[in-house]
């Protein structure tokens, strides 16, 4: 027989390959006015667990705020105890004017009760909203890149990719921020009628690869060079790989052309012996090109666009370095292009 109601639901939903989200509120209602759950948090757990629930995303609307630290631990813990894996999102940190005094906030009590928090304003479908997100992690990156990592991400809000608000070249730069963000990929589209251009975004394995990185790290904002903001985000899959990005934030004129070196880019420990590294643009698939760390490339980059590198050691010269190494010739330099 099959199950009927939120069970059924999930049955449903689990059925088609997909997982299965729910929204609840540590409040005495939701931001919509429906019942909360501040004084129901064991049963909807246990309900939770039972309707084989995937993720939770837990608001704070109508609720005190010096209580939301208490209360959201208090919630993870009933979660872990129903033994149902349960990826937890938490609110609280939106709520908090943590910025004027990072400290207000227990940031490693955060992370150890959450799998994932926001900590801004709700996205909307435009380039400006985009762009303030993006400038916001730049702007807290001391505060929040170094509590980001396996198991507990900053969120920056669903993705408005395959919308009507975005252009491609817009589109692109939020997939690839996100991506260099280590954020979470939550689509916040109509999937049945999505432009094709927009599901190839959505879908770039190449992305999708960097975004899902073992390492968790969150990219660092480098500089702005040219009104074209540089950000580093540093890769743990591979040995001596990085995702770099340029990000053109203005939306008048033409494209910016930017003139750097690796060294520019802040790469994270790099071979200092004359390696070659593989620049390969992670939306096309193609190589850009081979540069050593102080040679100087030029990129060209769109209003409101983004071009984004995947850097890694050139294997063949790489290769040959470690053997010269291995058999003792360790003055003698390699360039294999």
């Amino acid at each position: 027989m099959a199950m009927v109601g939120i069970e059924g639901l999930g049955e449903y939903i689990h059925g088609h390959g997909l997982k299965f989200g729910i929204y609840l509120d540590y409040g005495t209602l939701t931001c919509a006015g429906y019942p909360g759950s501040m004084n129901f948090l064991e049963i909807d757990s246990k309900s939770l667990a039972r309707w084989k629930v995937d993720y939770v995303k837990v608001d704070g609307c109508y609720s005190p705020v010096e209580a939301m630290p208490d209360g959201y631990e208090k919630f993870s813990r009933l979660l872990n105890e129903t033994g149902r894996p349960i990826v937890y999102s938490c609110s609280y940190p939106a709520y908090i004017p943590w910025r004027s005094n990072p400290r207000s906030l227990d940031w490693e009590r955060l992370k150890t009760n959450c799998n994932l928090w926001r900590m801004f304003d709700d996205i909307d479908d435009s380039w400006g909203s985009v762009l303030t997100i993006i400038n916001f992690m730049r702007d807290t990156q001391s505060t929040l890149q170094p509590i980001a990592g396996p198991g507990h991400w900053n969120d920056p809000d669903m993705l408005v990719i395959g919308n009507f608000g975005l252009s491609m070249d817009q589109q692109r730069v939020q997939m690839g921020m996100w991506c260099l963000f280590a954020a979470p990929l939550l689509i916040s589209a109509d999937m049945d009628h999505m432009d094709p251009g927009s599901e190839e975004i959505l879908k770039n394995p190449h992305l999708i690869s960097i975004n899902q990185d073992s390492g968790g790290h969150q990219a660092k904002y480098i500089t702005t060079k040219n009104g074209v903001q540089l950000w580093t985000r540093q890769l743990a899959d591979q040995s001596n790989t990085w995702a770099i990005a340029f990000m053109n934030p203005v939306s008048g004129g033409g494209p910016k052309a930017i003139s750097v070196a690796l060294k520019d880019m802040q790469l994270e420990s790099p071979p200092l012996e004359p390696i070659f590294f593989d620049l390969t643009d992670v939306f096309t698939g193609e190589v850009f090109g081979s540069v050593q760390l102080n040679e100087m490339f030029t990129v060209r980059v769109n209003p409101t666009g983004i071009v984004m590198f995947k850097v890694e050691v050139h294997k063949p010269a790489y290769i040959a370095h470690i053997l010269l190494q291995y058999l003792g010739l360790r003055n003698v330099s390699v360039s294999i292009i």
